[in-house]
């Protein structure tokens, strides 16, 4: 039974360019942990690093105190569609609802909402003017004043909507005391977004038709607070919307242009920029797809942002010239950058899941968040099959026996060892954290296990991060710490011990490319030290085909992998216990 205790393992990935320059990183995404939602969720609001809010469909609304680590539902009224969000203060706030007639299952046709209690309750907000069916926008602009001498300021409350039609704003000058509605029926048809610089100028993200198949992208502006507006751009194409944009500074600003026409010819998708503050707009190229959506829009400056979009979304370093693929969730609906304490500058978005973009390794749990968003949207591969060469050694460190194990993986968890050959009766499983041995066809071994090597090599790419964190817990790698060193001529993060501890469990990832090098772990009171070494490129995947394993500082055994493949799919009865017997693997 001593053969079936030695666990195999290997690491392979897909390096897209993530690169870690000491603790300092290029912005990864690290999805955060919030309530589950089936589709898009549309609106998130920080007042500062630590402060902020969240909107969905569901009638919800959510809140964080410690920057989106945990998030805290203050609201849930059903029959309600919240679509944007925005606060004046830590306690006065607004919220929009979509109205009825659009979506289904939505019978409140209230457009907006107020509190002042930080969210805790709401109330409806009376206004003059035409009825608003509802809403998709709200911008709240800070004015410097001076009242008796001191230097305070005065909220305008711009709020814009609806998709689908029809266009109405509501305006507020006077910190949300009272609004004003408009229709805005001769400009536009959507009103999708709202952005005002100061108290009289702003701009609208607008779609010009009701009629889906006849509507064009259109931006309107205002010189006068929002009493008149005046179209800017209209699109050449129709199905399209201007749907979400962003200014970094009073001048750049970036639209996303989000089309509705999925035929061949016309594939192409664009953003719009402006150089003049939104007087004129030009169009740029954002990828020939027409299987691609646009949604939000965000930019730390006028060079480096996103556009959130399905399937995936894009990213730029050159102010929108060139663009490339961005994992912060599907559909990002808003973007919502600012500044922390430390000078820090931190996004989040928010569209399937809620992200947070960070540029700093400061934990191991950080380190785990950059790792799954280096290989997130299927970079990562799901299933493979391989066999290896083992070599076992003798205690005093000869080479001794060998032998062939087979072995096939699908991620996250499943993973099946068949010894000598590929449809032998003796071998390993692994599947929901319980490790199964196997000795002439009958069950051997049944226990409880998490396998260090499988979740730190492969699952972390798939489990959600905190879902990675908790079991590597249990485990007794301290997450707390993260450190840089070398390893192999490799520039390499440390998660777990500091330099000089070599007891402890640690996880060495690759700074660059962020897959595993090097775990040392504590099984059945001895410490094992394994080791990931001569990494080649296979079918466009990072493989390390040897591997190394030492036990109470003693080599034990090493693993030489070849015949490796990336099938499609791998059948599930294969990781079935019953089933162990009457698997041949291919």
């Amino acid at each position: 039974m001593k053969k079936i205790t030695l666990l195999f393992c290997l690491v392979l990935g897909t390096w897209q360019g993530i690169t870690a320059q000491g603790i300092k990183t290029l912005p990864y995404w690290a999805q955060q942990k919030t309530g589950d939602y089936p589709g898009k969720q549309d609106d998130i609001f920080f007042l500062n690093d630590s402060l902020g809010w969240y909107v969905n469909g569901y009638g919800k609304i959510y809140k964080t105190y410690n920057g989106g680590k945990d998030w805290r539902l203050l609201v849930e009224q059903k029959g309600t569609f919240f679509r944007c969000i925005g606060f004046v203060d830590s306690l006065l706030g607004f919220v929009g609802n979509i109205g009825t007639d659009y979506f289904p299952n939505v019978s409140d046709s209230i457009p907006l909402y107020k509190t002042i209690d930080g969210g805790k309750t709401w109330s409806a907000v009376d206004y003059k003017g035409p009825k608003v069916k509802g809403l998709c926008a709200i911008h709240i602009y800070h004015e410097p004043i001076i009242n008796a001498g001191n230097l305070a300021t005065r909220a305008h409350v711009y709020c814009g909507g609806r998709v689908g039609s029809p266009a109405f704003t509501m305006i507020s000058h006077d910190n949300g005391k009272s609004f004003v509605s408009q229709d805005m029926s001769r400009y536009c048809a959507y009103i999708l977004d709202v952005k005002f610089f100061n108290a009289k100028e702003g701009v609208i993200c607008a779609a010009s038709e009701g009629d889906l198949e006849k509507t064009h992208a259109r931006m309107l502006s205002t010189a006068d607070g929002g009493q008149t507006w005046k179209i800017n751009y209209t699109g050449k194409r129709p199905f399209e919307n201007v749907w979400k944009c962003y200014f970094p500074t009073r001048q750049v600003g970036y639209g996303t242009i989000q089309s509705y026409d999925t035929s061949a010819s016309k594939s192409e998708r664009y953003v719009i920029k402006t150089t003049d503050g939104g007087k004129t707009w030009k169009e740029l190229p954002l990828v020939n797809d027409k299987n691609v959506r646009e949604f939000g829009v965000g930019f730390t400056d006028e060079l480096h942002g996103w556009v959130g979009a399905v399937p995936k979304g894009f990213e730029t370093f050159d102010g929108g010239k060139t663009w490339q693929a961005s994992y912060m969730g599907a559909a990002a609906n808003k973007f919502r950058v600012l500044k922390t304490k430390s000078g820090e500058t931190v996004a989040y978005s928010i569209g399937v899941i809620v992200s947070k973009n960070k540029s700093f390794i400061k934990t191991g749990y950080d380190a785990l968040e950059a790792m799954r968003n280096a290989y997130s949207g299927g970079r990562w591969y799901k299933h493979f099959t391989f066999s290896q060469e083992v070599q076992y050694f003798t205690k005093d460190g000869k080479p001794d026996k060998k032998q062939v194990w087979h072995e096939a993986a699908t991620f996250p968890g499943k993973l099946i060892i068949k010894f000598d050959t590929k449809d032998s009766k003796n071998g390993v499983l692994f599947e929901n954290n319980t490790y199964h041995g196997f000795q002439e066809g009958k069950a051997a071994v049944k226990q409880a296990m998490v396998h260090d090597l499988l979740l730190a090599g492969f699952d972390v790419y798939y489990l959600k991060p905190w879902e990675t964190a908790r079991q590597l817990d249990s485990l007794g790698y301290n997450l707390n710490k993260v450190r840089e060193d070398k390893w192999m001529g490799r520039e390499v993060l440390v998660i777990g011990a500091d330099a000089g501890d070599s007891l402890s469990p640690q996880i060495w990832i690759d700074k660059e490319r962020f897959y595993l090098h090097r775990i040392v772990y504590k099984q059945r009171g001895a410490l094992r030290d394994v080791t990931f070494e001569n990494y080649e490129k296979q079918e466009g995947n990072w493989v390390a085909t040897f591997v190394t394993f030492k036990q109470n500082g003693v080599l034990q055994m090493t693993e030489r992998y070849y015949d490796i493949k990336f099938p499609k799919s791998i059948k599930e009865d294969w990781f079935k216990p019953e089933k162990f017997t009457d698997v041949k693997l291919e």
